[in-house]
């Protein structure tokens, strides 16, 4: 259908109120006032369609909330007459005998919920048009449409009932254990690191923080976890790069998935005979992977929330990377401390919203470099404290590269926090030639120059297998 083609009618009445609902809402509430809290819960005055309905629903919360027994005479004593002129006791009487049963007063009042957040549709939909038709810049007419589309969205969920009986839970969970017990159902992905995967399972909701000095391998580290949902697990992975292009991240994925240098891949004219076949064969895997990649650094966390439903809802989710929190665009007048802070609980409200993992890369501070042994703890995490307060899990890329294990890319992947499992750390090789990191082999010991190398934190260790720590 195109522009011409179309013929705007008006929505229903049906639509847009139910005068029916109302009358029964407000009835159900004057004949069995316990239903009060309940019903009052997702309504508000402007919800009401009917000014009487509007006006007498007040009037029965300003009673409750003064305690004062709610009935029809005691809401005729504090407001005798409507605002129409219409006698309170008529009006109420009416609407009492209107009400076919209180049992079904949620349904009723969800029918009167529903029908204002269509009225809203609507009257932003009319504002819209007359923005236009008034000459307003188009972005700035989408963007406050997008953000009254949010609102609407919100609006439009049932939170009538906000709570759960841990009874009502109880089936679920032991149902859940049965089925991942027979491994009928997932509990999350693993990282594609065994030694990783003692400590950190990639889980829905979860928050799981990356952190590291520049040059570390955290984003190889985050773009590894994405690849692996996506490439292994056959599941989307949404990544947000707030620093690198697009092509710079296919190029890595290809060097990481490929095993081709990544150099050899940006130069063109080093590709070797082995190369080539490896890189067909990485490209066929990423071709047939549902990796997204999105490279706007100007984006915030309002755009991050749309993107993750609109992804979700087109082609499931899996996990989602964000590299890295610090360059997230802050909103508000506050200072960056509080900008990040704002984020960080933003990005924890999301993961749950969405229900995948939120791998969320974040910088360290200088404090390691005052330290003889330069080994980050999680209160090293910059720009907020919020970061380590809001993750489920945090994990620090430390690598001492001015040691011969770390020139020879042994990296310790530090759990220092973690809500729902152990804490300790594990030992793994970054190939920084193909931006990857892999396994160790077991028991894969370096010798230092004992002299020379007493002090440093990976002098004389045996690698390959982690210490864990309650």
């Amino acid at each position: 259908m195109t522009y011409d083609d179309m013929q705007l009618e008006p929505v229903p009445e049906s639509r847009l109120y139910s005068h029916e609902s109302e009358y029964a809402v407000i009835g159900s509430m004057i004949k069995q006032p316990d239903l009060i809290d309940e019903l009052s819960a997702n309504l508000e005055r402007n919800d009401f369609h009917h000014p009487a309905c509007a006006e007498v629903f007040e009037v029965v919360l300003a009673c409750h909330r003064r305690s004062i027994p709610v009935d029809i005479v005691t809401i005729a004593e504090a407001r005798p007459s409507l605002a129409d002129g219409q006698r309170m006791l008529a009006v109420a009487a009416t609407m009492m005998e209107n009400t076919p049963s209180t049992a079904n007063a949620a349904v009723y009042a969800r029918e009167v919920r529903r029908r204002a957040v269509a009225r809203r549709v609507v009257m932003a939909a009319q504002s819209m048009i007359e923005s236009l038709q008034d000459g307003e810049a188009l972005d700035e007419v989408l963007a406050r449409g997008q953000q009254a589309w949010l609102s609407l969205e919100a609006e439009g969920m049932d939170t009538s009932r906000r709570y759960r009986f841990v009874g009502e839970i109880l089936p679920e969970a032991i149902d859940t254990v049965d089925s991942r017990f027979n491994r009928q159902s997932i509990l999350g992905y693993d990282t594609g690191l065994p030694s990783l995967d003692h400590y950190v399972t990639l889980s829905p909701g979860r928050m799981i923080v990356i952190a590291g000095a520049p040059g570390s391998g955290k984003t190889t580290l985050g773009l590894g976890l994405a690849e692996r949902v996506a490439v292994h697990h056959k599941v989307t992975s949404l990544v947000f790069s707030f620093e690198m292009e697009d092509d710079e991240l296919v190029y890595r994925s290809i060097a990481s998935v490929g095993q081709v240098p990544l150099k050899h891949l940006t130069e063109g004219h080093s590709m070797t005979d082995d190369d080539w076949p490896r890189m067909t064969a990485a490209v066929q895997k990423l071709m047939d992977a549902p990796l997204a990649l999105c490279d706007d650094a100007s984006l915030t966390m309002k755009d991050i929330r749309q993107i993750g439903r609109t992804v979700k809802r087109a082609h499931g989710l899996g996990a989602v990377v964000l590299d890295y929190i610090g360059l997230i665009p802050g909103e508000g007048s506050g200072s960056r401390y509080e900008q990040v802070s704002a984020i960080s609980k933003a990005l924890k409200r999301l993961a749950k919203e969405l229900g995948v993992p939120f791998i969320v890369l974040a910088q360290l501070n200088r404090a390691p470099n005052a330290r003889g042994n330069k080994r980050p703890t999680k209160s090293d995490l910059r720009d907020s404290g919020q970061i380590e307060a809001d993750a489920d899990v945090v994990v620090l890329v430390h690598r001492d590269d001015e040691s011969d294990a770390g020139k020879a890319g042994v990296t310790e992947l530090i759990v220092d926090k973690n809500r729902h499992g152990p804490k300790g750390s594990c030992y793994v090789q970054h190939q920084g030639a193909f931006h990857r990191f892999a396994e160790l082999q077991a028991g894969y010991h370096f010798e230092e120059d004992e002299h020379e190398e007493s002090g440093r934190p990976f002098a004389g260790r045996s690698y390959g297998k982690g210490r864990a720590s309650a």
